[in-house]
């Protein structure tokens, strides 16, 4: 077990990285960084690297997907409509139903800039009717404060100010999605974000030529690529792999004895 900086000093030497190395972390700035993972993390002396999409931590707020959750979870109404083109009308009471209609939303909700997205939301809220609203579950600036004095193996790095794709917006404001976030991380805890991780792991060229410009050394965004490391990685284009409930799969997914393997078995 390493930090991410300790990886990203072996890729920039071109050494290789040995066999079963493993770099823990975490995206989307959830509070259970502060009160669940970091203290197991601490009791075993292992590091890792907490990516921030700083806007939510500005307001506090619950990610727009735990948002869209709790308004499906607690609604009132039975019905939905909503205009995917033409105009789909669910009931919420079918679980099939339901499942197509909460997947329809995310779809619109993942693809949507920052002001669509919350005028979305709104929509869902107004037109679910649910009797409670999400709780907070992202952490506040004092919190991540008190992450990096209480947990000092922790690092962070950026995650866009509004957890947004950035494939899917103009390349100015890719930029200030990234620009604005190192910069609200350094003004809130005195950290310049070295490192970056692409949201929903989309990426492009261009957007690694931004992150060039804004000084970041590594970057996580082939999710979908084999997560074994070596010296000949790309840093701006680091693949990384969700750990699996199953601590047997997690092992098969990170051996470099079975390249691939791991994704032809299904994660």
């Amino acid at each position: 077990m390493i930090a991410l900086d300790e990886l990203v000093v072996a890729i920039g030497r071109g050494q290789a990285v040995q066999e079963g190395t493993v770099v823990i972390t975490f995206d989307d700035g959830y509070l259970d960084n502060l009160t669940v993972a970091a203290p197991i993390l601490h009791r075993y002396q292992m590091p890792a690297t907490l990516f921030l999409p700083s806007s939510y931590i500005d307001r506090g707020e619950t990610q727009w997907v735990d948002q869209a959750y709790t308004a499906f979870q607690r609604r009132s109404e039975r019905w939905l409509r909503w205009e995917t083109g033409v105009e789909a009308r669910w009931d919420l009471g079918d679980p099939e139903q339901r499942r197509a209609a909460y997947w329809c939303v995310c779809r619109y909700l993942l693809q949507a800039g920052a002001e669509r997205r919350r005028m979305l939301l709104n929509l869902l809220y107004e037109r679910l009717q649910p009797t409670a609203k999400p709780p907070r579950l992202t952490l506040t600036w004092d919190e991540v404060r008190r992450l990096l004095s209480d947990y000092p193996r922790f690092s962070l790095g950026g995650h866009t100010t509004e957890h947004l794709d950035l494939t899917a917006v103009p390349g100015g404001e890719a930029k200030k999605e990234l620009t604005q976030c190192a910069q609200r991380i350094k003004e809130e805890t005195g950290v310049q974000p070295r490192h970056f991780s692409f949201c929903y792991g989309r990426t492009s060229e261009p957007l690694r030529c931004l992150l060039v410009e804004a000084g970041v050394e590594a970057a996580f965004g082939a999710c979908g690529h084999e997560p074994v490391v070596n010296a000949a990685s790309d840093p701006l284009n680091l693949p990384r792999v969700e750990a699996p409930a199953a601590m047997d799969h997690f092992a098969l997914a990170t051996s470099i004895a079975n390249r691939g393997l791991w994704r032809r078995l299904g994660r």
